[in-house]
């Protein structure tokens, strides 16, 4: 096992490469490299490439503030970007809420905008040639806003997503009621009546006329539209549980809530299609991680499960004339603490939640419905878009879940597992830095890098989520064993070790004795109880899927047995100074039968059994033997040193 040191020289050196590698921002044409050496992947659309890294940002309040009052580049703005560029963002996204920008109802004429607003269209003419329903006056400084923002994003080679949300409160049923969150209440989910659904498709319209896709190629549809606080169809349907958390919508109400959703996807669709941009714009559905239905308690804000949604979502988005020719889903693989953890996914464990570990399970019901309504081989080239994920929101909020040591492992963690998924598009974590006053959300910190570290971030480094950010840019990331999520969490690493150890024979639980009848576990003979764990860099998941073992027996009596590191070691999980794995299910306990060996024959012999423990390599078999291994057993079948 291999222990590495955090804050060489050698990896201050190669973050200060990086930085004057990166710091000039440039309109030159960003290279794909993705992440370490790997090739980039084929296009996920003809012309839509794969984002140049798999880390992105959720980034959106720091150029707001930076702005000048007109919307334009400030040098403050410019110092953040060339901070930005060292990282290498593969997606910048942005809330891009539709009541942000349009601050008048529309109009069958044209008419005049209050102070501020834009009409769009501006005439007749662009009406007509454009396809607009009707006029519009959208926020001039929102524009202006959204124009510098994406152009300095290209200029560091990031592409741009956008979250379409919030209908201006004209356009929503003055009666929906939305729901608290933390200290808000949130009215964004209540979707647009249907007499304004035209009004929608007239924003996506601007917004693909004036960026896509030069700027914009991602149009993520509404927020976790699962739960009828953040998709909210009151007062039509009800949007709360009803007693003892049961759920009180009809079949048919069920089916209104989809339809609603499926309208504005297809809606977003059909304005890409009529601009010819279905080769290069991605539209995804906004799902939140859990995949089955909650327990709730009566009153709480409606969930329906992210299954039962997307199972009838899929029918009316595959229907003969759908006007969305590819879709996938931007999922929110939030978690208890830990990417890595698996438990909510495993068998028997319900109601089911996902998180990046369990990722893979999404993606083979995705499979599954390709095959059910589009008639399609999952193995397919044309499968892939459908196949994509897109972790667009997820994040470890303060206090709640950990501290910032914690939340720059769990950077580091989902990255790794993220650039081991053929699957995974991109990632945008909630978010990138606090405000300087905080970032309150729901009554929590969420911003990963602390509001105290400057605009330009200069003063980050020594900050840990900003070291486990920089970690993940794609020169560095499988580049160097020194960088930060490396040396400290053993990912991301260029060579990659074997890490285990063979814990020292313990005395049995039925007996307390080191030795055993194996009668007590229901057979005949003696042995002893071996423990131990074992982890592998190498190992599937960025080491997240366990190894096998092999246990060498020598002395009065020779054996091989192998098994699976998989036994639950909480004691293992890496902390910030403290474990060594990623996940706790890299255990192994075995009986190995052994006869003990009487005094005469044990007579001019120190050892009677040398035990040997090695870790298989998942990929070539190869063995490395574990820390304190071998170990060995004398007279009556006790632990002695091996001499």
């Amino acid at each position: 096992m291999v222990s590495h040191q955090t804050g060489s020289t050698m990896e201050m050196l190669l973050f200060a490469m990086v930085f004057l590698a990166t710091s000039a921002l440039s309109t030159s044409g960003v290279q794909i490299v993705r992440d370490g050496s790997r090739p980039p992947p084929p296009p996920l659309l003809p012309n839509l490439p794969w984002p140049a890294s798999m880390q992105g940002q959720d980034d959106e309040n720091y150029p707001t503030m930076l702005l000048s009052p007109a919307g334009g580049s400030t040098p403050a703005l410019l110092e953040r970007y060339d901070a930005l560029h060292q990282m290498s963002p593969g997606i910048r996204r942005y809330n891009m809420f539709w009541n942000t920008f349009e601050i008048a109802a529309s109009q069958a004429a044209p008419f005049a905008c209050p102070v501020g607003g834009v009409l769009v269209p501006s005439n007749a003419t662009q009406k007509k040639e454009q396809g607009y329903h009707r006029y519009h006056c959208y926020s001039a400084r929102q524009l202006a806003n959204f124009q510098t923002i994406f152009e300095l994003d290209a200029k560091i080679g990031a592409q741009n997503a956008a979250i379409i949300y919030s209908a201006p409160a004209f356009y929503r049923n003055p009666n929906c009621t939305g729901f608290v969150f933390g200290k808000d209440v949130i009215k964004g989910g209540c979707a647009p009546m249907d007499d304004h659904m035209d009004d929608y498709e007239d924003y996506i319209r601007m917004l693909v006329d004036r960026w896509a896709p030069h700027y914009l190629k991602h149009f993520i549809v509404w927020n976790e539209v699962a739960s009828a606080g953040w998709m909210d169809m009151s007062p039509l349907i009800p949007n709360r549980a009803g007693p003892n958390g049961s759920f009180p919508l009809t079949e048919a109400q069920f089916d209104l809530w989809v339809q609603k959703y499926a309208d504005l996807m297809t809606r977003t669709g059909l304005v890409v299609a009529n601009a010819h941009l279905e080769d290069a714009v991605m539209v995804w559905s906004s799902n939140d991680r859990l995949w089955e239905r909650p327990l709730q308690r009566e009153g709480e804000p409606l969930h329906t499960g992210v299954k039962n949604f997307q199972d009838r979502l899929w029918p009316k988005l595959s229907a003969s004339g759908a006007s969305l020719s590819t879709f996938a889903m931007a999922v929110h693989p939030y978690d208890p603490g830990n990417p890595m953890d698996a438990s909510e996914f495993a068998p028997g464990a319900h109601p089911q939640r996902y998180t990046f570990a369990t990722l893979g399970h999404i993606v083979n019901y995705t499979k599954q419905q390709l095959q059910k309504y589009k008639h399609m081989d999952p193995s397919s080239p044309a499968a892939r878009p459908y196949l994509a994920l897109f972790a667009s929101e997820q994040g470890w909020p303060s206090p709640a879940c950990c501290n910032d040591q914690i939340r720059s492992r769990n950077i580091c963690y989902a990255h790794a597992l993220s650039t081991s998924m053929d699957f995974m598009f991109g990632v945008t974590h909630n978010y990138f830095q606090d405000n300087p006053g905080g970032s309150e959300q729901g009554g929590q910190d969420y911003g990963l890098i602390p509001g105290n570290v400057s605009s330009d971030l200069r003063n980050g480094r020594g900050h840990p989520t900003f070291d486990a950010y920089n970690s993940t840019a794609p020169a560095v990331w499988e580049h160097s064993d020194t960088h930060f999520c490396c040396a400290r969490f053993s990912v991301g690493c260029q060579t990659k070790h074997v890490h285990g150890v063979f814990d020292p024979v313990a005395r049995t639980p039925v007996r307390n004795t080191y030795t055993e009848s194996n009668a007590d576990i229901g057979g005949g003979g003696s042995g002893v109880w071996l423990h131990g764990w074992a982890w592998d860099e190498s190992a599937p998941l960025a080491g997240h899927d366990p190894v096998s073992v092999r246990i060498v027996v020598t002395g009065k009596a020779s054996t091989t047995i192998t098994v699976v590191a998989n036994v639950s070691r909480p004691d293992i999980t890496k902390t910030w100074d403290g474990g060594s794995a990623p996940n706790a299910e890299h255990g192994f306990h075995v009986f190995v039968p052994l006869e003990e060996v009487s005094t005469i024959e044990n007579m001019g012999s120190t050892v009677d059994y040398r035990l040997s423990v090695y870790s298989l390599s998942p990929n070539s078999g190869a063995a490395t033997e574990l820390d304190e291994s071998p170990r060995c057993i004398c007279m009556g079948l006790k632990p002695c040193p091996c001499v």
